[in-house]
């Protein structure tokens, strides 16, 4: 903010040189007068001493005029930096303070005034990423929060129906085997589901509170994709589907290879379970830059516009009924859009276009090639 020096119209130390300089004058003019008043023998000694006199007289009144100027000059400047003190001390903005006088003063203002802007900024900086920082932890215990009071709601069920089956079993001493093995198995397919819940629950809270302590390495995914497609290929005929798989034999990508299976396994089995289809597409579209970006699609029935913003949310069902009967936590899709920003990626849902069926589109980052010597 200083200005240049050289523009300066007038500056006190100008001010200063010019007022010694007029004084030196005055003295020397008043030495002189009392130097020649001693000597009476020059006949225009009066009318010499005379003009000195007028000299003096006007020397000291440009003196005089100077010094008041400069006076004003500097009085101005010290209310204006007062004023100045008074809008940092109310935390004003820079654009509000007062103007100075191109002079030495003025720079000296104005480079305080932009100290106080650099300050300001840094200090308001600080208490954004303080924000940040309280709004973040408080929207993670939210979620805590949040998650725990789903998942003693879904724990409820599975276990009030062991504990329903198990009271059946105990007091009633004639029930047919036929029937009690009918119990007993419900009993299992529901501590199955209690499992699978905690396992996913266990897979969150491990990408959120853990993620600098989970290992990143180079993964195969293509080879992921061919582990999972082939043990769909195993399923019984109503839970069977094609998987059509479109990318390179390998496909390096750096990552965690357990989360990039629950990954993929998730979205498999959400498709199996949910679209109501007959084929997968897992496709390469984009390996530019330094991420991969890949569709997963199935032809099924796809989704509702009014939930489809809502299904990587926790917990959330389209038909929570039906999830519950087919094994389903809520957890599945949350659990990989999790994966992926993990991994630094980003995804999105959308149903196709030209047929039905929900469409995934992802990006993972890609495993760096080792240099050649």
């Amino acid at each position: 903010m200083a200005m240049d020096s050289k523009a300066k119209t007038l500056s006190y130390r100008g001010g200063m040189y010019l007022l010694l300089t007029l004084l030196i004058v005055t003295l020397l003019g008043g030495f002189i007068i009392y130097r020649y008043s001693l000597v009476s023998h020059f006949k225009n000694v009066v009318h010499f001493d005379e003009g000195i006199f007028y000299a003096i007289i006007g020397v000291a009144t440009a003196t005089m005029i100077i010094a008041l100027l400069l006076a004003v000059r500097l009085h101005r400047n010290l209310r204006s930096l007062e004023r100045a003190a008074q809008a940092m001390e109310n935390g004003a903005d820079i654009e509000s303070m007062p103007t100075f006088a191109n002079d030495e003063l003025g720079d000296l203002s104005r480079h305080i005034i932009d100290l106080y802007g650099r300050l300001r900024d840094a200090s308001n900086e600080v208490q954004r990423e303080h924000d940040k920082a309280l709004h973040e932890q408080q929207e993670k215990l939210r979620i805590k929060r949040q998650l725990t009071n789903n998942i003693n709601h879904e724990i409820k069920t599975p276990v009030a129906a062991i504990q329903g089956y198990l009271e059946t079993m105990i007091t009633s001493k004639d029930m047919k085997e036929e029937e009690r093995e009918v119990f007993i198995t419900k009993c299992y397919t529901h501590c199955q589901r209690l499992t699978q819940l905690l396992h996913d629950v266990s897979t969150i809270t491990r990408m959120e509170d853990g993620s600098s302590r989970i290992e990143r390495e180079s993964v195969d995914l293509r080879a992921i994709i061919d582990e999972i497609a082939s043990e769909v290929a195993m399923l019984p005929d109503d839970k069977r589907m094609r998987v059509n798989i479109n990318m390179p034999a390998s496909l390096p990508v750096t990552g965690n290879s357990t989360l990039l299976m629950s990954m993929i396994k998730n979205l498999t089995d959400n498709a199996i379970a949910y679209s109501g289809g007959r084929d997968i597409f897992i496709k390469l579209i984009d390996d530019s830059n330094d991420m991969y970006t890949l569709t997963f699609a199935d032809n099924g029935i796809g989704v509702d516009e009014d939930h489809i913003n809502h299904i990587f949310e926790r917990f959330y069902r389209i038909d929570k009924g039906r999830s519950r009967k087919l094994g389903g936590t809520g957890l599945g899709l949350s659990i990989v859009k999790n994966a992926v920003l993990f991994h630094g990626g980003d995804i999105s849902v959308k149903n196709r276009e030209k047929s039905s069926g929900l469409e995934f589109t992802f990006t993972l980052p890609k495993a760096q090639q080792p240099q050649q010597a």
